[in-house]
């Protein structure tokens, strides 16, 4: 599959002595400073959890077949309603959109756009900049997956959008494929307007996640919930099949709309790694709003 136009994927230096690669999650009460990722050394020894090495990608002109698939096959059998079609990833020097189609396919009336990587991660901190798609019935979405396709359990860690109200966040995670605390909050914005950077630290004691460099979220101690298995970075746009109108809305959204990804990273645990925090500078708000929901009318996937 294409290749991002500006792209690097190299091993980076370890600024920590301590080899462990999980880490405690940082305080939810300090903001994140837009500048070079170093997440802090362990704090007790554990097993490493293997990870491919840091990198960043701007997703611009071309896709690299090396490390990114753009997935095209069917699913006649999971939530979506069609086939991933790699026609409906577009890309520009600006990023790269997925768009879905009304557009019969083998498994369902739509197409939607998907790309993941090709190899696997682990503990570190998570960031991209993108702008959700708008309209009842999508779906947009930054996260890592690991599951019976790739020979193991069920986990997950997810960033999420609905086209039906584009002002509020979803963050989700499965362990074994069952679900953690998922939660939603207002933002002080509209997410499809603008790009915003979004982000997830995950460490072997939980999952933060941010928005526009600020803590909104965080696993508390102990939830068993919290994956263990290093998986692949996936983004996508997608509608799903009529069971899943109660959650994401009726499928009355325009034809062809589409969410923007503008930059992807990930930067491992105890290293230091250039992060689409480095280029974006997001908009300061006052602080982070208050949850607003459980998602408990999501279906488990």
């Amino acid at each position: 599959m294409p290749a991002p136009a500006e792209q690097a994927e190299t091993e980076v230096a370890v600024v920590a002595p301590d080899p462990v690669l999980d880490a405690p999650a940082p305080p939810v009460t300090a903001p994140v400073a837009s500048r070079v990722i170093t997440l802090p050394p362990p704090s007790r020894a554990r097993a490493k959890l293997p990870s491919a090495p840091g990198f960043i990608t701007l997703l611009g002109d071309a896709l690299n077949d090396a490390f990114f698939y753009r997935s095209d096959y069917s699913n006649p059998t999971g939530h979506y309603g069609g086939d991933w079609a790699h026609d409906n990833i577009g890309q520009s020097a600006e990023g790269t959109n997925l768009s879905v189609r009304r557009h019969v396919s083998r498994s369902g009336p739509y197409t939607g756009g998907e790309m993941k990587t090709r190899k696997t991660y682990g503990y570190g901190r998570y960031e991209v900049v993108m702008r959700p798609a708008k309209g009842s019935g999508l779906v947009s979405s930054f996260f890592t997956y690991t599951g019976a396709h790739d020979g193991t359990a069920h986990d997950e860690i997810d960033i999420e959008f609905l086209g039906l109200d584009t002002t509020r966040v979803h963050f989700n995670y499965y362990r074994n494929g069952r679900r953690g605390a998922a939660a939603t909050f207002d933002l002080p914005f509209d997410a499809a307007d603008e790009d915003h950077l979004y982000a997830f630290e995950w460490t072997a004691d939980g999952i933060t996640w941010f928005v526009d460099g600020e803590p909104y979220y965080k696993t508390v101690e102990g939830d068993a919930f919290v994956p263990k298995t290093p998986g692949s970075i996936v983004f996508n746009a997608w509608t799903g099949k009529p069971g899943m109108a109660g959650w994401h809305g009726k499928p009355t959204f325009e034809s062809g709309a589409s969410a923007h990804y503008s930059c992807v990273s990930f930067s491992p645990i105890g290293e230091e790694s250039r992060a689409c925090s480095d280029l974006f500078l997001p908009r300061r708000h006052h602080k982070a709003a208050a949850q607003t929901a459980q998602l408990s009318i999501q279906p488990s996937y």
